[in-house]
């Protein structure tokens, strides 16, 4: 048996046990990705800006193999999960998981990619905060977009009101003559989430000081907020010229607004002062492969 094979054998056994670690937690994860469309589309913010981060970088070919910080990764992410059993608590396993996408990341595509498998792990810890709390998130969150939407109707002169009514209740927000329902739908969770989880990963693998990270941080969920609020009056507004095509109307203003917010949060976490990528060094100068 020959050194690669050997290699490829304990790369194997390694990957084996630790996804045996963090199954259950796993598959919790996924599962509430898959039936709750609104995390769902959270996670695919992350691994699109996943994406776009690598190929901006234009990080060397995957190199398939366990380095140095990427074993590091790992080990942290086993001794969470150990910490999390012996505690009987979870938050070690939400760090956990977070420390595994980030070595699954370094060892496809080894340690020179270490600043944004860093912002991976965050990010990543953060889409299971997210999952964690979208249960009991709905109302709250419907009735502050269903406010500021209100408010901000006022402000543009085409003043609403908002009405909790009916069995089982149901928010309505009434302007004019029409009465919109604000439905767990429009209470902004996905794009709320995808700016939280974006702008995690983009302040992690950018060199931005300690007080640019806070603030981007802080303004994404008041961003994604604005955001939605913004969606509920335009389709509110729109809603007369529609006619026969509403549905569509609503369609195209969600998935507009929500890639314009996406793309507006990209291009004020890159335009904060310091904010640089890592100069990643070449394949030659990053540590060799641990055996």
């Amino acid at each position: 048996m020959n050194t690669q094979t050997r290699h490829s054998l304990a790369a194997a056994l390694v990957w084996i046990s630790a996804l045996a670690l963090f199954w259950n937690s796993l598959g919790w994860l996924a599962a509430a990705a898959f039936t709750r469309d609104q995390l769902g589309h959270a996670a695919l913010v992350l691994i699109f800006g996943l994406v776009l981060i690598l190929r901006d970088r234009r990080s060397p070919r995957p190199v398939f193999r366990f380095e140095r910080i990427g074993l590091g990764f790992l080990l942290a992410a086993c001794l969470l999960a150990a910490a999390a059993g012996f505690f009987h608590n979870p938050v070690p396993v939400i760090l956990g998981m977070g420390a595994l996408a980030g070595a699954a990341l370094l060892f496809i595509r080894g340690d020179a990619v270490w600043p944004t498998a860093t912002g991976l792990a965050f990010a990543f810890s953060g889409l299971t905060v997210l999952a964690v709390f979208i249960p009991v998130a709905d109302w709250p969150l419907r009735l502050l977009a269903g406010q500021l939407a209100a408010w901000m109707l006022a402000l543009l002169g085409s003043p609403g009101s908002l009405v909790l009514a009916g069995t089982p209740p149901k928010l309505l927000l009434f302007h004019g003559e029409r009465a919109f329902e604000v439905a767990p739908e429009c209470n902004g969770f996905g794009i709320i989430g995808g700016c939280i989880l974006l702008a995690t990963l983009m302040a992690f693998s950018r060199r931005l000081s300690l007080p640019a990270k806070v603030a981007s941080l802080v303004l994404a969920p008041v961003i994604g907020l604005f955001s939605n609020a913004l969606r509920i009056i335009i389709i509110v507004l729109l809603a007369p010229l529609a006619k026969g095509h509403y549905f569509l109307m609503h369609e195209i203003v969600g998935t507009a607004l929500f890639v314009g917010t996406l793309a507006l949060l990209w291009k004020m976490v890159t335009r904060l002062p310091g904010s640089k990528r890592f100069r990643e060094p070449s394949p030659d100068q990053t540590n060799s492969a641990i055996s």
